[in-house]
C-alpha cells in the first residue's frame, strides 16, 4: 500500500510538473556571446593594472528576449610609471550586429571624461555553442581581431574599387491593373563579366543563359551594373509565376550610365541600410564589410550577385570592435571605465528552469605590462539569483550579491551559471532532460506520462481490490 500511495504522488507531481512546463513555453536554448576585457593594441606596452573592478549587473532585465541581458563595467585603475609621456591606443571587442548596435549600450571613459571611439567591424561569429555540444568553451582571436583594426580596404579577387562598369537603369511600368512578371534573359561569360542586379527577386541559371524576374504591380525602377564585357538584355514579361503567358500590358524604358564601381556600391548601401547606426561606421569599414560578401557571392555564384546577397551582412552577429587612446602623463595614474550590455546563453535543456550561463574572456588583460588585483562582483536578477556553477570561487554575501578578490588575473578566463533555485533537483534534471529531448511537445509528453501512470495505478488498485 505504501508503494501505492508513493505510485500516486508520483503521479501527482508528474502532472503538476506539466503544467510548469506549459508555464514555461518557449525556445529550449538561446545563444548568447562573450564578453571581453580591455585590452593593449601595442605590444609592450609600460602601461600597468593596478586594480580591476568587474561588475555584472542584472538586476534591471526589463529588455530581455528569451535570455538575460545585463550590463558589465570594467573599471580599471591604470599607472604609466615611466618618465614620458604615453598615448595608448586601447581596444574593446564584443559581439553585436550592425543592425541593433547603439551608441547608448557602451560608455568608456578616462578620468571620468566620455572618449570617443572609432568602431572596426570583424568577422562573422558562428554559433560557438548548442544544447548538444559538450564543449562549449569560446574565446576570441585576439589576433584576428588586432589584424582587423586597419583602414585599409579590402582588396577583392572580382572586382577593384576604381572599376567602371555599366550600369542599365531600367523603368517599368504596368499599363492595366493587372500585375506583370517582369523578365530579363542574358548570358555572359564568368571569366569576364560580373553582373550585380537590384529590384529583382528571381534569378535562374544554366548554361545557356541567365534570367532575372520581379512582380511589378505598379511603376519599377531597377537595376542591372555591368562589370567587365557589356551584356545584351532580352524583355518581357508575363502574367503568371511560370512565365508561360506573355504579355505586353506593360511599357519599359532602359538608361544606361558608365559609373565607378565603389561609389555606386557605397550609395546603394547607404541608402538601404541602417543610416543612424552605419553613420557611426567610416566608409572604410562599410565597404570591407559588404565588399567582402559581395565578392564571396560572386565566387559561389558564378559571377552573379543581386543586392539580397550582401545586404543580410548587418543581421550577422559579429566581433565590433572599439578602439580608443587613452593619454598618461608621466609617473601618473588614471581611472578608465568599459560599460556595456552583455546577453547570457540561455539553457533548459538541462533543467526545468533556465540556466543562464555567462563568458567572460580576461587574456587580453595580459598584454599589459603587470596586472593586480582583480574584484568581482555578479549582482544576478530576480529570477535567477543563484550562482550555481562558476569557474572562479565566487562567496554569496547580503542580498545574494556574489563576489571574488583575487590579487591577479586567474589562469582561465570566467564564466559563471545563474539559476532560479540554489541546488540543482533531480526533478529539475528530469524536466530539462525531457524539455530538451521533445522541445515544444514536452507539455503533451509529460501529460500522457502522467495519465499513463494514473491510468496504471488506477488499474493496479483494482486488482488489488479485487483480491481482497
Amino acid at each position: 500500500m505504501k508503494k501505492l500511495i508513493k505510485s500516486i504522488v508520483y503521479a501527482i507531481l508528474m502532472v503538476s510538473f506539466s503544467t510548469m512546463v506549459f508555464a514555461n513555453s518557449g525556445p529550449v536554448f538561446w545563444q548568447g556571446y562573450p564578453a571581453s576585457d580591455s585590452m593593449a593594441i601595442q605590444e609592450n606596452t609600460p602601461i600597468m593594472v593596478r586594480n580591476e573592478n568587474l561588475i555584472f549587473d542584472f538586476s534591471d532585465n526589463s529588455e530581455s528576449f528569451h535570455t538575460i541581458i545585463g550590463r558589465v563595467t570594467a573599471a580599471y585603475t591604470m599607472v604609466n610609471p615611466t618618465n614620458d609621456m604615453q598615448s595608448v591606443q586601447m581596444a574593446f571587442p564584443f559581439v553585436g550586429r550592425l543592425d541593433s548596435f547603439s551608441p547608448e549600450d557602451i560608455a568608456i571613459t578616462a578620468g571620468e571624461e566620455p572618449l570617443s571611439y572609432e568602431i572596426y567591424v570583424g568577422d562573422v561569429v558562428n554559433s560557438y555553442g548548442n544544447s548538444l555540444q559538450q564543449d562549449k568553451e569560446v574565446s576570441f582571436d585576439f589576433a584576428t581581431t588586432i589584424k582587423n583594426i586597419t583602414d585599409e580596404f579590402y582588396r577583392a579577387d572580382n572586382f577593384a574599387e576604381d572599376e567602371k562598369g555599366k550600369l542599365y537603369i531600367i523603368e517599368v511600368k504596368p499599363t492595366t491593373d493587372q500585375r506583370i512578371n517582369f523578365v530579363v534573359d542574358f548570358n555572359f561569360d564568368a571569366e569576364t563579366t560580373k553582373v550585380l542586379t537590384n529590384g529583382f527577386n528571381r534569378y535562374e541559371w544554366n548554361r545557356e543563359k541567365t534570367k532575372i524576374a520581379t512582380w511589378c504591380y505598379s511603376p519599377e525602377t531597377l537595376e542591372i551594373f555591368v562589370l567587365g564585357e557589356d551584356i545584351d538584355l532580352q524583355i518581357s514579361a508575363f502574367t503568371d509565376g511560370e512565365l508561360k503567358i506573355e504579355t505586353d500590358l506593360f511599357t519599359y524604358e532602359i538608361a544606361t550610365q558608365e559609373v565607378e564601381f565603389k561609389p555606386y556600391f557605397m550609395d546603394y548601401i547607404k541608402k538601404n541600410s541602417h543610416k543612424e547606426r552605419h553613420s557611426m561606421i567610416s566608409d572604410t569599414q562599410l565597404y570591407n564589410v559588404y565588399g567582402k560578401a559581395l565578392d564571396v557571392h560572386f565566387t559561389r555564384n558564378m559571377a552573379y550577385a543581386s543586392e539580397h546577397d550582401f545586404m543580410g551582412e548587418e543581421n550577422y552577429q559579429r566581433i565590433l570592435t572599439l578602439v580608443y587612446t587613452v593619454d598618461f602623463p608621466q609617473n601618473s595614474e588614471k581611472e578608465v571605465s568599459v560599460s556595456y550590455k552583455t546577453t547570457g546563453t540561455m539553457d533548459r535543456t538541462q533543467t526545468v528552469k533556465p540556466l543562464y550561463s555567462f563568458d567572460y574572456i580576461l587574456n587580453p588583460a595580459k598584454n599589459w605590462r603587470d596586472f593586480e588585483n582583480l574584484n568581482i562582483k555578479v549582482i544576478p536578477p530576480k529570477e535567477a539569483p543563484y550562482i550555481v556553477k562558476s569557474s572562479i570561487e565566487l562567496e554569496k554575501g547580503e542580498d545574494k550579491v556574489y563576489t571574488a578578490t583575487l590579487p591577479n588575473l586567474p589562469d582561465e578566463d570566467l564564466s559563471f551559471t545563474l539559476y532560479a533555485h540554489e541546488t540543482i533537483t533531480l526533478l529539475d534534471k528530469a524536466g530539462g532532460h525531457l524539455k530538451g529531448r521533445f522541445g515544444y511537445f514536452t507539455p503533451f509528453v509529460m501529460i500522457a506520462i502522467g495519465l499513463f501512470i494514473v491510468g496504471v495505478i488506477i488499474r493496479v488498485f483494482k486488482l488489488y481490490k479485487t483480491k481482497e
